[in-house]
């Protein structure tokens, strides 16, 4: 049987293809993305500069991120045309600051407006109300916008360092609102303090937590879905920490190994607007999971040890990743000099010419800029998203990361949740 499944919920549509045996278990499963805006085309021929307000719009969901993602591009740039920027570490705790800010927030949507409301759904579950969910989140934006002046679409970060010059007042206020949101994680997504959380993540405490996070483990126990949803078990980090990892090797990642394939594209008569970002040739995982792995955090290393990349090591490691990074954000905003530039100005754009690049890992995984620059003007512009390494839309013999995952699935319904715990974009996929 063929059936179709429009993916709403998300940042914009998608769809899965998928053909079942007569039990409605998936034999195949495909990718579609329907939507185009061609975001580098309107890049091309501007000013470099403007990369720093324009690509912050390819995502309303990781739009920072593509804003640390252009302007490590454009510092690269100046790098490769003898010309270094230097940026203190001051401006680079900053930068760092509001990126993990922007991971946090996705991270906590993902759990309350996508995870639990669908797998409930499965279950005949009643949507619970996630208004303390949209509250934290809020309060991590505002902390990001101390320091960005805004979220999303900000512009703060330049060749050079960033625009603000936080006072000790903005950053107690940071440090307050942090306390806050750790304390919704704490009560909420966890039902424990986070200490017991890094020290007890066996599966058998897990199913036990008292918090939401707890439930949705739960929701999958009973859909026979925990211990499912495998993929390739090939990893990538190419942002910080870069590492790549088999299942037979570990070893540093390096970007010379990214490609892109547009054989699955419209413009060849495929199906999708979405290319396949690979490495080495082949599908590899990005996001949350990866960095886990990656940085070898004990508790979701342990877990993928015994259990593989299957769903409870992949939600684990999202909601892992949310804890860890509260501890990064206070160690970051403590450590802050104050006594340090904030902002030191490059020599003038116009008068550079080269290829640069730009990495950085944004909430679902490595995001790369590229771009080819003459005398301070883009003359072209490449952009591979975190959603395609994970969506990527391989062939039958050769599958992409969230599509193996989801062969051998009872159902289509059941498909499509595991198909979500890689956090699905659209917009930011089909730049």
């Amino acid at each position: 049987m063929i059936t179709h499944e429009l993916i709403e919920r998300i940042e914009g549509e998608a769809v899965l293809d998928f053909k079942t045996d007569k039990s409605g278990h998936v034999q195949e499963a495909s990718i579609r993305f329907l939507h185009f805006r061609g975001m580098e085309a309107i890049l091309e021929g501007r000013n470099a500069l403007d990369a720093l307000v324009i690509a912050p719009r390819v995502c309303g969901i990781c739009g920072h991120s593509h804003l640390i993602a252009a302007v490590r591009m454009l510092e690269n740039l100046y790098a490769s045309a003898g010309s270094a920027v230097k940026v203190t570490p001051k401006a680079h705790a900053l930068r760092e600051v509001t990126r993990v800010c922007e991971l946090m927030q996705n991270h906590i949507k993902w759990l309350y407006l996508v995870m639990l409301h669908e797998s409930g759904k499965l279950l005949g579950k009643e949507p619970q109300v996630a208004l303390r969910a949209l509250y934290a989140s809020s309060q991590i934006n505002q902390m990001s916008a101390l320091f960005s002046g805004q979220w999303p679409h900000s512009s703060y970060a330049h060749p050079g360092g960033v625009t603000c010059d936080p006072t000790h007042i903005e950053v107690m206020q940071a440090l307050k609102l942090l306390s806050d949101v750790e304390r919704f994680i704490e009560k909420d997504v966890l039902g424990c303090k986070t200490e017991n959380f890094e020290a007890n993540m066996d599966v058998e405490s897990l199913l036990l937590m008292e918090g939401d996070f707890g439930t949705l483990l739960r929701y999958f126990e009973r859909l026979d879905l925990l211990d499912l949803g495998k993929s390739h078990g090939r990893f990538l980090v190419l942002g910080e920490d870069a590492h790549e990892i088999t299942p037979n090797e570990r070893s540093y990642a390096h970007i010379d190994f990214v490609s892109e394939d547009d054989s699955q594209t419209f413009a060849h008569g495929g199906k999708t607007y979405a290319k396949n970002a690979l490495y080495r040739g082949k599908f590899y995982e990005t996001g949350p999971l990866a960095r886990a792995i990656s940085t070898e955090r004990s508790g979701v290393s342990a877990l993928y040890q015994q259990y593989g990349d299957t769903a409870l090591t992949r939600i684990t490691a999202r909601i892992d990743e949310v804890v860890s990074l509260i501890a990064y954000v206070r160690l970051l905003l403590t450590s802050l000099d104050f006594t340090e530039s904030s902002f030191i100005p490059p020599v003038s754009i116009e008068s550079i010419s080269g290829k640069g690049v730009g990495v950085v890992e944004a909430p679902r995984g490595s995001l790369i800029h590229r771009a080819t620059v003459e005398k301070g003007k883009i003359a072209s512009y490449s952009i591979i998203t975190p959603t395609q390494w994970n969506l990527g839309n391989g062939t039958y013999d050769s599958p992409g990361i969230a599509q193996k995952a989801m062969l051998g699935i009872e159902s289509t319904a059941k498909a499509s949740l595991i198909f979500r715990t890689f956090d699905v974009c659209s917009v930011c996929t089909t730049h």
